[in-house]
């Protein structure tokens, strides 16, 4: 397809019929959240293991016998404390953060191949007019494999030219400095040199790779003859190829100065959402369409930005007007998951705190943290929906996690009444939110597990995860009046009452 004509095809379907490709995305932005949950487990599990051992009671004592303030004065007690930190690190300690940094490897990797897979087999249905959320589902589970051999596949490939080139370069280091004694400007000039090498052969090999994921899924071949066309696609079509790169450069330039404005006014993280709702999939469905040999998109008109949101608004009361219960259950964890934070810091209660709450200490008019908070909540929302698809599991920890973050905040606070003052306010809205987000989690994971075991179908599935984009959609609104109270009404109200 023509680069003019794959232009076109991204328009209509990212501004004529989001939902049929951005679930996928939105549930990419949930692998990291899913490779979070090992570690999560795993601290609490050292935490239990310390805990039940008295190793955790060890510093505690340490810790109310030392002044921190003026540890140099007193470098016994400096020494107790490090002594018992020490203590923390037990050979059965070590071993399940280092199984669990490696479960969340693993989960990572596979959870990116089967994302993956869903993403370009929806794409590819979308540019061919064909039904892409079913496409997306049913290629999720066909082509899952293949894309996680190719990730490992493109890790080799680039590991083996680093360590090459890294050899090279230490080599030739070793060889100039035996040749003579003066070696500075030859080892300059000639790690210049390899370092120029290393960049043309990493373009290579980016290139043999680049279309890789297309030619899995529109060719249906393996990795290696889909290396071999994406390399003979390069080569015969370097004009599209090398405009693709151009157009993929420019917009991620765009984007890189777009984030730095926004972080120089606080409010990066809406470059998260531009990111997961623009710029992933434009990429995606250019680079898709410019491999794919077809005719281009039939454009459908431009969707409505304010149709999209209502019907999210809709979606979001239907759901909880189906799943009651399952959202009530979801706020009960949430609530569970805070008991036992405020269990878990008690022993570590700060003695005092003089906050200065007679005015706010986001600022007069704190605009930059409202947008922030409102669009991180947004994003934490949408990742511990999706993440659901993961039959659940890591959509619990999160709520159970963030309940204890919760619950230790105010275990912290040696006054539980100026902990409510700086959480209620807000709270009574952002937690059933993220509660709401948790249920739409918890509810996908158990179509997902149904769907494996053959008791859903695949139009159901599919229609499930385009409700749940409309759901998040909705709760937009949600976390921006829970962002409006915490930025400018919060620190008021705890101002009065503590």
């Amino acid at each position: 397809m023509k680069l003019r004509d794959a232009s076109s095809s991204a328009r209509s379907i990212l501004f004529g019929r989001p939902a049929t490709v951005l679930p996928f995305f939105l549930a990419g932005s949930s692998i990291n959240l899913i490779a979070q949950t090992f570690p999560i487990l795993g601290l609490v599990l050292c935490y239990l293991l310390l805990a039940g051992t008295g190793r955790l009671d060890t510093v505690v004592t340490a810790l109310r016998h030392t002044d921190l303030a003026n540890a140099g004065t007193n470098p016994e007690g400096a020494n107790r404390l490090a002594d018992a930190l020490q203590g923390l690190l037990t050979p059965e300690v070590i071993l399940i953060l280092v199984v669990s940094m490696l479960l969340a490897l693993v989960a990572v990797f596979v959870a990116r191949a089967v994302v993956g897979a869903a993403q370009v087999h929806a794409v590819t249905a979308a540019l061919r007019n064909e039904r892409p959320v079913p496409a997306g589902v049913v290629g999720a589970g066909e082509d899952a494999t293949r894309f996680l051999l190719l990730s490992l596949a493109r890790l080799a490939a680039f590991v083996v030219v680093s360590v090459a080139f890294g050899v090279a370069f230490l080599a030739f280091v070793f060889l100039s400095v035996l040749a003579q004694a003066d070696s500075t400007a030859v080892t300059l000039l000639g790690g210049l040199v390899l370092f120029l090498v290393f960049l043309v052969v990493s373009l290579v090999v980016y290139l043999l790779f680049m279309f890789v994921p297309q030619a899995i899924v529109i060719d249906d071949v393996g990795i290696w003859t889909g290396i071999r066309r994406s390399g003979g696609f390069v080569r015969h079509n370097v004009a599209r190829t090398a405009a693709y790169i151009i157009i993929a450069v420019g917009l991620f330039g765009v984007f890189a100065f777009v984030t730095a404005g926004f972080g120089l006014v606080g409010v990066s993280r809406v470059s998260g959402i531009i990111l997961l709702f623009f710029l992933l999939p434009a990429l995606s469905v250019l680079k898709t369409a410019v491999y794919l040999d077809a005719e281009p998109t039939l454009s459908t008109g431009r969707g409505s930005l304010r149709g999209a949101f209502a019907r999210g608004l809709h979606e979001l009361r239907s759901f909880l007007a189906r799943k009651p219960l399952l959202f009530l259950v979801t706020l009960g964890l949430f609530a569970l998951g805070g008991v036992g934070g405020w269990f878990a810091a008690q022993p570590f209660t700060l003695r005092s705190v003089r906050p200065d709450l007679t005015t706010n200490v986001f600022g007069t008019i704190p605009v930059d943290v409202f947008v922030k908070i409102a669009a991180n909540n947004w994003l934490v929302a949408i990742s511990a929906a999706f993440a659901g698809i993961g039959f659940g599991v890591p959509t619990l920890v999160t709520v159970l996690f963030n309940g204890a973050v919760v619950g230790a905040v105010v275990g912290l606070l040696p006054n539980p009444t100026l902990a409510l003052a700086l959480i209620l306010p807000h709270g009574v809205i952002e937690i059933p939110g993220l509660s709401v987000a948790g249920a739409l989690g918890l509810h996908l994971g158990g179509v997902s597990w149904s769907y494996v075991r053959g008791r859903t179908s695949v139009e159901e599935f599919s229609d499930e995860l385009v409700r749940a984009y409309y759901v998040v959609l909705g709760l937009l609104p949600v976390f921006i009046v829970a962002a409006f109270i915490e930025a400018f009404v919060t620190w008021w109200v705890a101002a009065r009452i503590v």
